[in-house]
């Protein structure tokens, strides 16, 4: 197996990390320690960058929970490499950190750079494995001795990976039908999407043909909320969750009722270092269709020209809005100002001008007319994997928390990948 990219170390580092969230105490954190640091680093450096000036110790724990990070592995880990890596400096009151000035480079730079910083931390074998083992499953599943020879590992530290794999579920592995076993991770479907969907529209298979025809109203539809797809689809839609094939957004309202928006896989999301900004315009829909659907007063009866509306800075305040648009605020897209009304207390939702959040939003209107979204060219590629603690969970976690009684008809999934990389 070739080197890996520096870029694509850091990358790959971000998604074992994500799908680590809210794992208890365990060897793991030996194991994958290096990774994991990286990865969460990634993130962190992300959402601080070009906040300007010294942030407090209070706003950087914020920040942490909005990651899902322990804010005081934060103090003692990260900001330490930070300011290693010349990303900003620490500030002390004794021996109690009081606050950071920021300093970080741009996202492309955070890549690169992390990733020269994950070989210079020696990661362990596992870690070493891990990370190429996302890189080469994600290209196509090989069988376990394939696997095991590509990545150079005993039976002992391969077991160990895989064991960690399937249970953060980045990792897979399914019986073929020739009866090896196989090995998998849920980001093959952003790298072959057009390979699967050439291969769906070309079967006669009831089971495969459900798979293409879901996958289809989701890409017409993106960010439909699960409840208003068919019940008679529930055990693909399931399935396809828990394989990856969907991604899912779960927003959590102010009564704590959970409502969950799914997603067709495209090539631009969760995958290529550079393809972030599909990340943003992914957040924009899920905020729209949010309000679309599940609103506490007044829902959206025009989603595009809603988007229109923001982006000029003519909606109307809203009481709902520092519900319906945290993960905006927290990245960046737009920011809230207090407004007086006549129902009471209300936000102005003000859009963030700039060439990121004007492409992000260029995308989520294509998207929400049902088009295929098109990237122009982007000198930087953030690395925004920001979601809010709950309000947004990842598709990864969404993944890792889905229920076995939830899971039907995994056997589709199995054969779809077992064929596509036959073709």
């Amino acid at each position: 197996m070739t080197k890996l990219d520096d870029a694509d170390i850091t990358s790959k580092a971000v998604e074992i990390s994500k799908c680590l969230v809210g794992a208890g105490p365990g060897m793991y954190t030996h194991d994958l320690g290096v990774t994991r640091e990286v990865g969460d680093a990634a993130r962190l450096a992300a959402s601080i960058r070009r906040r300007g000036g010294t942030m407090t110790r209070e706003t950087l724990a914020a920040v942490s929970t909005a990651l899902k990070v322990d804010s005081s592995r934060t103090e003692t880990g990260l900001l330490p490499l930070f300011q290693r890596l010349g990303w900003g400096e620490i500030r002390w009151k004794g021996t109690k950190v009081v606050g950071f000035e920021e300093r970080v480079p741009p996202g492309e730079d955070i890549l690169s750079t992390l990733g020269k910083s994950w070989w210079e931390m020696e990661p362990t074998s596992i870690d070493e494995a891990s990370v190429k083992a996302l890189s080469l499953l994600s290209k196509r599943p090989h069988s376990r001795e394939a696997f095991a020879s590509e990545i150079r590992l005993g039976d002992k530290e391969l077991t160990r990976t895989l064991e960690y794999g399937e249970q953060a579920r980045y990792l897979g592995r399914f019986n073929s039908q020739e009866g090896g076993e196989i090995m998998w991770t849920p980001l093959y479907w952003a790298y072959n999407t057009e390979d699967v969907q050439q291969f769906l529209q070309k079967q006669s298979d009831h089971g495969l043909q459900a798979i293409g025809h879901l996958a289809e109203e989701l890409r017409r539809y993106p960010g439909r909320p699960k409840e208003k797809i068919d019940s008679s689809k529930s055990m693909i839609l399931g399935s396809g969750i828990w394989w990856g094939f969907f991604p899912t957004g779960k927003v959590t309202d102010r009564q704590r009722k959970t409502h969950e928006y799914v997603f067709a896989s495209t090539p631009q999301f969760e995958a290529d270092p550079k393809s972030d900004i599909f990340e943003k315009a992914r957040m924009i829909v899920s905020c729209i269709r949010h309000g679309q659907y599940s609103a506490e007063v007044t829902k959206i009866l025009y989603p595009s020209l809603l988007l229109q509306k923001m982006r000029t800075n003519q909606m109307k305040p809203h009481s709902y809005a520092d519900i319906q648009y945290a993960i905006l605020v927290l990245n960046g897209v737009v920011r809230l100002e207090p407004a007086d009304s006549w129902f009471g207390k209300a936000w102005r939702v003000v859009f963030i001008d700039t060439p990121e959040n004007e492409l992000a939003a260029d995308m989520a209107e294509q998207m929400l007319r049902g088009d295929t979204p098109l990237a122009a060219t982007m000198e930087e590629a953030e690395v925004r994997k920001i979601l809010t603690v709950g309000t947004y969970n990842y598709s990864a976690e969404q993944r890792k928390i889905r229920d076995a009684s939830n899971i039907a008809a995994t056997d589709e999934f199995e054969r779809l990948l077992e064929n596509v990389r036959k073709t």
